[in-house]
């Protein structure tokens, strides 16, 4: 990774793992842009994202792994995190959806956003021996590989949470971190039937406080180590979508040694 980069990663500051953030307002997400735009990656199509793919990378890189440890991203169809790791110099990255699991070309090229079309594409040429399409639940990657895995906004898709938490578990190495982002705001919102992905099992959900709780323990009963606190207020209802508003929420566990 280029020196100035690991500069301005050192001037964001370390994040701990495990931890827990919420999104608490927009010019928290337009700080994340202007980072991420100082730390030379590309552009986001779905801006609002970058806000958790920042936080994950700054996680990732507090970590001090090797640029050959493998990382992979559970649900990585058009997210931008592989394109970002691989941008900064991870060479071993893996990635499984239940589409093909491409990064954000299409949007990309609608946005005209012409830096991620070939930073993608890029990405995507350089790993795509070690991706697959297959399901979060059951990835078929190879257990105890890896030093970090990731699933930005997946787990409101009508996944199964204990499936899920099993599965990162096994390819987990001990030690090792999953870091996942979904949406969130405190107190129950009922979506109904929605479903934003129509190949998910199940209809969407919106997280509330109970329900991180209830994950958090499932998540330690799979052998994660969880936050001792978590700090669950939000501030802003900085997403909207389909007449709801709510934010965003990311948590990072370790791997039980």
């Amino acid at each position: 990774m280029k020196a100035g980069r690991v500069e301005l990663l050192a001037e964001l500051g370390p994040v701990p793992v495990p931890s827990c953030y919420v999104l608490r307002s927009m010019d928290e997400v337009e700080s994340a842009k202007m980072a991420a735009a100082r730390l030379g990656l590309a552009p986001n199509p779905q801006g609002i994202k970058s806000w958790d793919n920042l936080l994950a990378v700054r996680m990732i890189d507090g970590l001090n792994l090797t640029r050959d440890d493998a990382i992979v991203d559970l649900g990585c169809r058009s997210g931008i995190l592989l394109t970002w790791l691989n941008q900064l110099g991870y060479r071993d990255l893996s990635g499984c959806d239940l589409q093909a699991p491409l990064p954000p070309l299409r949007s990309a090229l609608r946005a005209g956003l012409w830096r991620t079309v070939v930073a993608g594409t890029a990405a995507y040429a350089r790993h795509h021996g070690r991706m697959r399409r297959a399901a979060v639940e059951e990835s078929g990657f190879p257990g105890r590989r890896y030093s970090v895995a990731t699933s930005m906004s997946v787990i409101e898709h009508g996944v199964d949470l204990h499936r899920f938490l099993n599965e990162a578990a096994r390819l987990v190495k001990p030690g090792g971190v999953l870091i996942v982002s979904t949406d969130y705001w405190p107190t129950p919102i009922d979506i109904g039937p929605l479903r934003r992905v129509t190949t998910s099992h199940g209809p969407d959900r919106i997280f509330d406080r109970v329900a991180i709780q209830r994950l958090c323990t499932a998540a330690g009963n799979a052998g994660f180590m969880v936050p001792v606190s978590l700090e669950l207020d939000a501030a802003d209802a900085v997403v909207t979508f389909a007449g709801f508003r709510y934010t965003f929420l990311v948590l990072a566990l370790r791997r039980n040694a």
